[in-house]
C-alpha cells in the first residue's frame, strides 16, 4: 500500500510541474511576466527589493565616510594649542561650532540628524573624548537634530538648552533618551551666566527660557571673550531679541539664523560692528539664504564675509589679538 501512494504522488507532482511550466509559457507567450515586471519597476518595488538585497553595500559605504572624515578632520585640521581654535564646520542647512582653548572645548549647536554622527567622528578625528561644555541653542532639527549621537558617544561636562521647551519632535525626544541614559540633566542659561573655557571667559547674553511661539527666539547667545578678541554665536536670535539690550562691540559674528531677513538688523550690527561675519549656510538652499539685503548690511559696516556653502569649514585660530581665518575643504553634511 506505501508503494502504491508513493508512486501516486510522483505522479501528481510531475502533472503539477507541467502545468506550471505551461502556464509560464503561456504567460510569457501574451506578454503578461513583461507587463508584470513593468508595473514593479513603476511602484518602485524592484528598486526597494534591490535596495534590500544591496544592504550590505550601503552600509560598507557609510562606513567608509566616516573612515574619511576622521582622516580628512586629522590631516586637514591643525588645532593651535597656544590659541584660541574656533571651528564653523559646513553642515548644510544648519549649525554647529566647535570651540579649543587650552585643551578643554565647547559644541554649540550639531546640525541636522543626519549629521550627528560625522560630526562624532569629526570630533575623534581631533582626538576630543570629552567636551566641557554643549549648547544646543533651541530645538530645531537643523541645531540639535544630531545632538544624541553626541550625547551617546561624547563625554559631556554641562549640557544647556533653553530650559522648558516642550517638543514632541522625535529627535527632540531622542536627546532626553540620551541624557537619561547617561544620567544628565540639562542645565538652565539664564542671561547674564558666567563661565570659563580655558583662557576664555563667557557670558549667556540672551536667552527666553517662557517658551515663546517663536522658537528662534529661544536662542541661547553667547559672547566668548579671548584676550582682547570677542566672539558673538546667534544661534537664530531674531531681531527682537536683538531690540531687548545693548550689545558689545565683537571682532568675530556667527549670523543669526542663518543670514534671513528676521535677524541682523541695522541697529544690532551697528552695535556689534564686527570685523568678520561667518554665515552657515546649505548650498542652493530652498530659503534663498543668505538675503542679498543682510549681505548689504554687512557690506556697509565693513565685515569680511564668510560662508560654509562657499568657503566650506571656516577655522579661526586668535592669540588674542588678531585672528586668522583658514577655509577647510571639508563638509559635514549628511
Amino acid at each position: 500500500m506505501g508503494r502504491k501512494k508513493k508512486k501516486n504522488n510522483n505522479f501528481k507532482n510531475l502533472i503539477l510541474t507541467v502545468l506550471i511550466l505551461l502556464v509560464l509559457a503561456s504567460l510569457e507567450y501574451f506578454g503578461i511576466i513583461e507587463k508584470i515586471d513593468n508595473l514593479f519597476a513603476q511602484t518602485g518595488l524592484v528598486e526597494h527589493f534591490d535596495q534590500i538585497e544591496n544592504s550590505n553595500t550601503v552600509t560598507t559605504t557609510t562606513i567608509k565616510t566616516n573612515t574619511q572624515i576622521v582622516s580628512s578632520v586629522s590631516e586637514n585640521i591643525i588645532i593651535q594649542n597656544d590659541k584660541l581654535n574656533v571651528l564653523f564646520f559646513k553642515v548644510g542647512q544648519a549649525d554647529c561650532e566647535l570651540i579649543i582653548d587650552n585643551g578643554q572645548t565647547m559644541l554649540i549647536d550639531a546640525g541636522n540628524r543626519s549629521d550627528g554622527e560625522q560630526i562624532v567622528n569629526a570630533l575623534k578625528g581631533l582626538g576630543i573624548s570629552k567636551l566641557d561644555y554643549v549648547i544646543g541653542t533651541h530645538v530645531h532639527e537643523d541645531h540639535i537634530g544630531g545632538m544624541s549621537y553626541i550625547i551617546d558617544s561624547i563625554d559631556i561636562g554641562k549640557f544647556y538648552l533653553p530650559y522648558n521647551t516642550t517638543s514632541t519632535a522625535t529627535y527632540y525626544e531622542k536627546l532626553l533618551t540620551s541624557l537619561n541614559n547617561k544620567g544628565m540633566s540639562i542645565s538652565q542659561a539664564t542671561v547674564g551666566d558666567k563661565f570659563n573655557l580655558g583662557n576664555s571667559s563667557c557670558e549667556i547674553m540672551s536667552v527666553r527660557n517662557d517658551e515663546p511661539e517663536n522658537i528662534n527666539e529661544e536662542s541661547i547667545v553667547l559672547e566668548l571673550t579671548y584676550g582682547t578678541q570677542k566672539f558673538l554665536f546667534m544661534g537664530d536670535a531674531e531681531e527682537a531679541n536683538e531690540k531687548a539690550r545693548t550689545w558689545n562691540d565683537v571682532d568675530v559674528l556667527k549670523v543669526g539664523h542663518h543670514g534671513s531677513n528676521t535677524s541682523s538688523s541695522e541697529n544690532f550690527l551697528n552695535q556689534v560692528l564686527p570685523e568678520i561675519a561667518i554665515i552657515s549656510v546649505g548650498e542652493g538652499n530652498s530659503y534663498g539664504l543668505p538675503k542679498e539685503n543682510i549681505l548689504k548690511r554687512f557690506e556697509k559696516i565693513g565685515s569680511t564675509i564668510y560662508r560654509t556653502d562657499i568657503d566650506g569649514t571656516i577655522q579661526i585660530v586668535s592669540d588674542g589679538e588678531k585672528n586668522e581665518v583658514i577655509k577647510i575643504d571639508l563638509s559635514f553634511d549628511g
